[in-house]
């Protein structure tokens, strides 16, 4: 292991060859591999020197801008395709796929947040009983409850599922 290796990298010039890789569309495994250097390693370096991480992260903002100018100069140009991908992407609430309607994705949603919780309920169950044993489950069981019945009612019924 390279001690120190990163401080190169620290230096302005080296810097702005970092971003204009990433600005260039390199992953960071590709910025690894040109520096010599595991990704892993890089990934570290991210984490520990907040100039690299910056200057790769504006590469990628750049390169964002640069593709996202270009599809709406497509789309601008008549590219029906470019012109789909760039409503679908940036108007949603128009221009979408989706068959529902209002109520019925609202509905969709909050069974989705009652399947989310009911799912954090019966792990809370479970780590309860490998910790507390059963003496403390009874009274954890009635809150759980509560808190599904709450979630029933959001969903619009008071049915078990």
């Amino acid at each position: 292991m390279a001690v120190g290796r990163y401080q190169k990298w620290l230096e302005p010039e080296n810097l702005l060859l970092l971003q204009g890789w990433k600005r260039d569309g390199l992953s960071d495994e590709q910025i690894a591999q040109k520096i010599g250097i595991a990704p892993r390693t890089l990934e570290n370096w991210k984490k520990q020197h907040v100039q690299i991480m910056q200057c790769l992260k504006m590469g990628k903002e750049q390169a964002n801008f640069i593709i996202e100018n270009e599809l709406f100069k497509k789309a601008k140009s008549g590219n029906v395709t470019a012109m789909i991908f760039y409503l679908k992407n940036n108007w949603r609430e128009k221009y979408n796929d989706s068959q529902l309607s209002p109520d019925e994705l609202k509905l969709a949603k909050a069974r989705s947040r009652k399947t989310n919780a009911e799912a954090d309920i019966a792990e809370y169950k479970v780590k309860v009983l490998s910790e507390a044993g059963a003496s403390g489950v009874e009274l954890v069981n009635k809150y759980l409850d509560k808190l599904d019945a709450a979630a029933n009612e959001e969903v619009g019924g008071n049915n078990e599922s």
